[in-house]
């Protein structure tokens, strides 16, 4: 058996599994290219390391596999830098928060997150609905999952909340209802390079960032799967079927605080079989 067959085999077995990218600075190809999006980076990162790096055939179920070396954080003491991550949820599912927060403290080795901003999924369209309706029925969706955000909060595994494209009306209803205050929202300026001015005076008066990202709204998870197939023409149909799907992802930076460097960025991704 082959060592592509080998790794396709083993994944076949698995109905969950993870992928770290480790840290994506440290690829020169990636350096040099401009990627319009986040999710462009991270497609060409999988497609490099896939294609040029040896792949563990004996990961486990629920395991996380690391796809570059990630020592490189020991250069730091723990007081010397600072973690952000933002987790793109397919579902509104507590577990999906819980489980990529957990999951970054293991792969990187510390027991705290300073910045967690979350991507909340796309709200389903009802026909013939009201816009005020609709945005009840969003907050509705929201709340459990912003509680369980300030618990980590309150439990010192993250410093400070983060939204990501919140418009003022949905940004002042989580200001008004939580104790924890959001301390980033996250936007993205399409077609245009200005921040709203309803937005910009309500974070200006509430202590809020605005950060701008290039993350693509919804971020495509599903479509990272079909980077496997491509690994070698020869195993496509092993790791093709059965297919797997995205339930979260996320992406992380560390700073170093006093020199305000990245030091690292990184992917991780959790995949679960496909049900028919």
């Amino acid at each position: 058996m082959t060592y592509c067959h080998q790794f396709l085999s083993n994944l076949s077995s698995l109905t969950r599994f993870r992928l770290h990218t480790g840290n994506v600075n440290g690829y020169t190809q990636l350096k040099v290219r401009r990627f319009e999006t986040s999710a462009e980076e991270l497609s060409a990162c999988l497609d490099l390391q896939l294609s040029s790096n040896p792949i563990a055939a004996d990961f486990k179920e629920n395991s996380c596999l690391l796809l570059c070396d990630n020592d490189h954080m020991d250069n730091y003491e723990r007081d010397e830098i600072k973690i952000t991550m933002k987790v793109f949820l397919s579902a509104w599912d507590v577990q999906q928060i819980d489980q990529a927060v957990t999951s970054l403290k293991e792969q990187l080795k510390t027991k705290d997150i300073e910045v967690l901003i979350l991507s909340f999924p796309e709200l389903d369209l009802i026909d013939g609905e009201s816009e005020d309706d609709e945005h009840r029925r969003w907050f509705e969706k929201v709340k459990p999952l912003y509680t369980y955000m300030e618990k980590l909060v309150e439990t010192s595994e993250i410093a400070s909340i983060g939204v990501s494209d919140f418009s003022a009306r949905q940004l002042k209803e989580v200001l008004e209802h939580f104790d924890v205050k959001p301390s980033i929202n996250h936007v993205r300026l399409d077609g245009c390079c200005q921040v709203p001015p309803e937005l910009q005076a309500l974070a200006n008066d509430n202590d809020v960032q605005l950060l701008v990202h290039n993350d693509p709204t919804p971020f495509p998870t599903n479509n990272i799967f079909k980077t496997f197939c491509e690994i070698d023409s020869g195993c496509q149909k092993a790791v093709c079927s059965p297919l797997f799907e995205t339930t979260w992802l996320s992406r992380y930076s560390v700073w170093v605080r006093k020199r305000s460097i990245m030091t690292s960025k990184g992917y991780i991704v959790q995949f679960i079989r496909k049900h028919d």
